[in-house]
C-alpha cells in the first residue's frame, strides 16, 4: 500500500450537485501536481470518476459534462503531461496544411493584420473565432474588462507597436456581458491588491455614469449597461492616446481618412453575437477640447512634403514640425509660426527703406531653413 496522502471523498453522505462540486475540487486540488514542489498528491482517476458517477440521474446532462470534464483533466493531471493539448494542436496542424500546403510558411514571413482587438481575458470570446478571422488577420491584447489604461506599459505598447510600426487601420475595443470585472466593480468588496486596483478604473466609470446608471432598477441590466459604458470610455481612452492622434492626423493630411478607425463592440456570451456601440468621437466635442493634441489646419501647413512616408522612430533623425518623434503641440506650433510671422513683417519694413544687406540675406536664410523643418 503506498504512504502517499490521498483526497479522499465520501460519495454516499452528499446531495448529487455537491459530489459534482466536490469532484471539480479534486480535479483542482490534483492540478497542484504540476507544481515544482509536488503539491499535493492527486486522487486516483478512478476515485475522482466515480465521485461524479455516483451523482444519478437526476442531474441529467450537467452530471455527463462534469464526468467528461473530470475524465479529461484527470488523464492529463494523472500522466503529468500535456498530451491531450499536443493531440489537439497536431490536428490544428493537419487541418491547415490540407487547407493550405504553404500556410504555415506564410504566417513566418510576415503579418499585416488588419484590426487590433483590445478584448476581456475572459476564455469565452476568443478574438479570432467571434469575428471570422484566422490568425495573422487580428492582433490581439487582452486584460481584466478590455481596459485602456495610460499607466499600464502593456497596453500603450501594443498601441504604439500597432500604430506606428504596422499601421493597422482598425481598433476594436470589445467588452462583452457577464464580465466578471465588471461585476467585481458593481460590489463593494475589496478583491485585494492587484485586482481591486485594476478594478477601480471601472468602478471609476460607474461614476462617470452614475445618475444614468442609478436609475436602472434591475441589477443585471445595470450591469448590462455598465459593461457598454466601459467599453465607450476605454474607445474614448484609445482615441486621447498621442500615438494614434499623431497617426490620424498624418493619414487625415495624405487621404483625408483618419486612421486608425476606432470601434466599440459587444459579445453577448449566450448568443455569440456582436454589437456595434457606435462609437464616434465627434459625438463627445469634449474629447479634442481637452484632449486633441494637433491642430489639422497647423499640421497640413507644417508638412508641407506631401510625399514623405510616415517614418518610424529609429529611422529618423531631422527634426520636423510634425511626425518628428518629438511632436509639436498645438501651442508650440502657434508660437512658432507667431514668430516667424513676427520676422518677415519686420524684414519687409526694412527691405521698404533700405536696399538690403548681408545681415537681411543671413536672416531670411535662417527663416527659410525654420521654414523646411
Amino acid at each position: 500500500k503506498s504512504s502517499k496522502p490521498r483526497i479522499r471523498v465520501c460519495p454516499s453522505a452528499m446531495p448529487s450537485m455537491m459530489r459534482i462540486a466536490a469532484a471539480g475540487a479534486c480535479v483542482l486540488a490534483s492540478a497542484s501536481a504540476f507544481a515544482p514542489s509536488g503539491g499535493l498528491l492527486m486522487a486516483p482517476r478512478a476515485n475522482v470518476l466515480a465521485v461524479s458517477r455516483s451523482t444519478g440521474a437526476s442531474t441529467g446532462v450537467l452530471a455527463l459534462k462534469a464526468v467528461d470534464l473530470v475524465d479529461k483533466f484527470s488523464r492529463m493531471i494523472e500522466h503529468r503531461d500535456l498530451n491531450n493539448l499536443r493531440d489537439g494542436n497536431l490536428r490544428y496542424r493537419n487541418a491547415a496544411l490540407a487547407k493550405d500546403p504553404e500556410y504555415f510558411k506564410r504566417m513566418a514571413s510576415s503579418q499585416k493584420p488588419q484590426f487590433l482587438w483590445i478584448g476581456c481575458s475572459d476564455a469565452r470570446i476568443p478574438a479570432n473565432e467571434i469575428i471570422g478571422l484566422d490568425p495573422g488577420e487580428v492582433l490581439v491584447h487582452r486584460n481584466v474588462a478590455n481596459q485602456v489604461v495610460n499607466t499600464d506599459a502593456s497596453c500603450m505598447s501594443i498601441l504604439q507597436f500597432s500604430t506606428e510600426y504596422l499601421e493597422i487601420p482598425n481598433i476594436i475595443v470589445c467588452g462583452h456581458y457577464e464580465c466578471g470585472g465588471v461585476n467585481a466593480a458593481m460590489s463593494k468588496n475589496d478583491h485585494h491588491a492587484p485586482l481591486e486596483n485594476w478594478i477601480r478604473s471601472i468602478r471609476d466609470v460607474r461614476r462617470l455614469h452614475n445618475e444614468e446608471l442609478s436609475k436602472i432598477t434591475d441589477m443585471k441590466d445595470r450591469a448590462k449597461r455598465l459593461v457598454e459604458l466601459n467599453t465607450l470610455e476605454q474607445a474614448k481612452n484609445v482615441y486621447k492616446e498621442a500615438v494614434v492622434q499623431r497617426r490620424r492626423t498624418y493619414t487625415n493630411i495624405r487621404n483625408g481618412d483618419p486612421t486608425p478607425r476606432i470601434f466599440a463592440m459587444i459579445v453577448d456570451p449566450k448568443t455569440g453575437e456582436i454589437k456595434d456601440l457606435g462609437f464616434d468621437s465627434a459625438d463627445y466635442p469634449e474629447l479634442d477640447d481637452i484632449y486633441l493634441l494637433y491642430d489639422q489646419d497647423m499640421a497640413q501647413a507644417a508638412y508641407a512634403d506631401k510625399d514623405e512616408s510616415y517614418r518610424k522612430r529609429p529611422s529618423t533623425f531631422r527634426t520636423r514640425r510634425m511626425y518628428n518623434r518629438m511632436p509639436v503641440t498645438v501651442v508650440e506650433a502657434k508660437k512658432a509660426t507667431e514668430a516667424v510671422d513676427t520676422r518677415v513683417s519686420a524684414l519687409l519694413a526694412r527691405l521698404q527703406t533700405s536696399d538690403g544687406d548681408k545681415d537681411m540675406m543671413k536672416e531670411l536664410e535662417e527663416i527659410k531653413s525654420l521654414l523646411k523643418k
